[in-house]
């Protein structure tokens, strides 16, 4: 969906993973925060299956006590993440064409690029760099069946959306700022279902990719390890966590570190492709940890050991994202209504809304 214009609306960010439903908008005047409303409500169950909408009612429901439980949203347009798993980045190379052809040119090249076809995504691009003879492109797609359940969804309920945006883009656009502008940083965002990959070099975001390996993984691990019940083994995670000095210590390390050590070896593989790929043999030098379960204590400290233990390279700098560093200057952010430890979770809902808050429209 791309509505380009000169006319200024207010949208607020609306991220729906497969278990929950973030709410955020975001106001500024003359650079200070003027208001930002949050909500986080669990998503209703079968309603988001394997990234499928299978259910727009219920879906439609979930979003109006998201709204409700904001209570300050004042604006009707919305602009809303889509799935990793539903969506696909890619760089691609094209001849040298005027502007108005290279939209046409796209499906040609892409065809043979992506896993479904071109005639059942939505796709958008961007022009990264342009030389004498060619353009080089960063083309996003988006499953038609997801954005138009989503879009009649939002219908239903008065909304009115704006634009579509894949999640990594909007978390990419909270997290990096004027400090990463040259650098080239892996985001590692840590949710309930599942744990994603964002490469963002020289502040544009790459390359995507996402595994079914996350916070609720170390939540059942721990359950089976202890014998407890599921909500007694998220109370473990969340106050113990890796770095435990509680009774059954070596227990539930044994429980966690696994699950950790997967996300881990996915980190790396990431690392090993980009690197190897990148045109200029540029190397990751930060990653920035987000979502929620990146909160669980221990889980920055071992992944910063494992990471740097032995790879003969310039240490990596690992470190918690902070979703308001393109809101306001460090000492202004004391008065956020979340602390940057608490917005972790809400970093890909922040992004949207950052898009969100001058939007243009035709």
């Amino acid at each position: 969906m791309r509505l380009f214009g000169n006319k200024k609306i207010h949208a607020f960010g609306l991220d729906i993973s497969d278990s929950s439903i973030k709410v955020a908008q975001i106001g500024l005047h003359k650079g200070q925060l003027q208001s930002a409303v949050f909500a986080d409500v669990p998503l209703l169950e079968k309603t988001i299956v394997n990234h499928l909408i299978t259910d727009e009612s219920k879906l439609a429901s979930c979003i109006s006590k998201a709204l409700k439980t904001a209570k300050n949203i004042n604006t009707k347009f919305v602009i809303c993440s889509v799935p990793e798993a539903k969506s696909f980045v890619r760089i691609i190379n094209i001849q040298k064409i005027p502007a108005s052809e290279i939209e046409g040119a796209i499906p040609f090249e892409l065809e043979q690029d992506i896993p479904i076809p071109m005639d059942q995504v939505y796709f958008d691009w961007q022009i990264l760099h342009e030389l004498p003879d060619r353009l080089e492109l960063l083309v996003t797609c988006t499953s038609k069946d997801y954005v138009d359940s989503l879009v009649s969804a939002l219908h239903s309920i008065k909304l009115t959306p704006v634009a579509m945006e894949i999640g990594s883009q909007a978390t990419a656009r909270a997290l990096t700022g004027a400090a990463q502008a040259a650098k080239s940083v892996l985001i590692v965002d840590i949710g309930a279902v599942a744990t994603s990959f964002i490469i963002v070099d020289q502040g544009v975001p790459l390359y995507t990719s996402s595994i079914p390996i996350a916070g609720n993984s170390f939540t059942d691990s721990i359950a089976r390890n202890l014998s407890v019940p599921q909500a007694e083994a998220e109370k473990i995670k969340l106050s113990s966590g890796v770095s435990t000095q509680m009774e059954h210590e070596d227990t539930i390390r044994q429980a966690v570190l696994p699950v950790l050590d997967n996300i881990i070896d996915e980190i790396k593989n990431v690392i090993r492709f980009f690197e190897e790929h990148s045109p200029n043999h540029r190397l990751i030098d930060t990653i920035l940890l987000c979502g929620g379960s990146s909160r669980v204590p221990g889980v920055m400290e071992y992944i910063s050991t494992r990471i740097n233990l032995g790879s003969g390279k310039l240490q990596i700098e690992v470190a918690a994202g902070n979703p308001w560093s393109n809101v306001l200057p460090a000492s202004n952010q004391g008065t956020m209504p979340l602390n940057a430890a608490e917005a972790l979770s809400f970093s890909t809902a922040i992004g949207l809304a950052l898009r969100g808050f001058d939007y243009e429209v035709e």
